[in-house]
């Protein structure tokens, strides 16, 4: 069957019919088995991909969008980084659920590295400010893949989150970050025991038992939050937990 006289095979077909179809126009011609090498012509597929889905947002966004490009492109330049983009990998550092017998897997947006720099970058695309400094979701994954770079005495985290004009970066040491993946560890060990001691934080924006939790929430609410927000109201922590 004569191949497709689309836009990008136009001027080669008229240039030469044959090419339409070789099958017929040469003899036991065979395709090429595909290699798994990257063409120009699958990079292009690539970028009219891309391009497609970008014009689907607004003309705000795309310059959202322009801006994260800019600023991985400039800390592409400083080095020849290797590239993981949306790589899911096992957290073996934590130990192991005694049930199962798994540790968690995480998904990360980018990691940079080479043998004695490494870069873990997490695109937010909300408008609530999300800091980089000290961010235990990033030091979780800083964590998960700090062993690519073995050389590297730190590792650097970055947010990018520009609707809220938010591109930061922070960097922590690699003796730093395990100490906290020590304090992980032990938090991973106390819940595997059954513990489940209340600590009130600002990590309870999230949770369904906040009473104020800007996810669906639960029934009970959390009666040490509960304490925290109506200490008027006296709330019995034992009745509301046997509740």
């Amino acid at each position: 069957m004569p191949e497709r006289f689309s836009a990008s095979n136009a001027g080669k077909h008229m240039s030469c019919h044959a090419s339409a179809n070789l099958e017929k126009a040469i003899p036991h011609f065979e395709f090429p088995v595909p290699d798994g090498i990257a063409r120009a012509s699958d990079e292009g597929t690539a970028a009219h991909a891309v391009f497609e889905l970008l014009m689907n947002y607004s003309a705000k966004d795309m310059l959202h969008f322009a801006r994260l490009l800019d600023y991985v492109a400039e800390l592409r330049t400083t080095r020849r980084f290797k590239v993981l983009t949306e790589q899911t990998v096992s957290a073996t550092w934590l130990p192991p659920d005694p049930v199962t017998g798994k540790v968690p897997e995480t998904t990360v947006d980018l990691v940079l590295f080479t043998a004695d720099e490494i870069h873990v970058i997490d695109l937010k695309w909300g408008r609530i400010l999300v800091d980089v400094f000290d961010n235990v979701q990033l030091k979780y994954y800083a964590r998960c893949f700090m062993d690519l770079a073995p050389k590297a005495k730190s590792i650097t985290l970055h947010i990018l989150q520009p609707r809220a004009d938010n591109m930061e970066a922070w960097s922590i040491s690699r003796d730093d970050l395990l100490a906290w993946a020590a304090e992980a560890i032990d938090t991973q060990l106390a819940i595997h025991a059954g513990d489940v001691t209340f600590g009130p934080s600002d990590y309870c924006t999230f949770c369904p038992a906040y009473p104020h939790s800007r996810s669906p929430k639960g029934r009970p609410l959390c009666p040490a939050t509960m304490q925290i927000l109506y200490p008027s109201i006296g709330i019995d922590e034992d009745e509301m937990l046997n509740d």
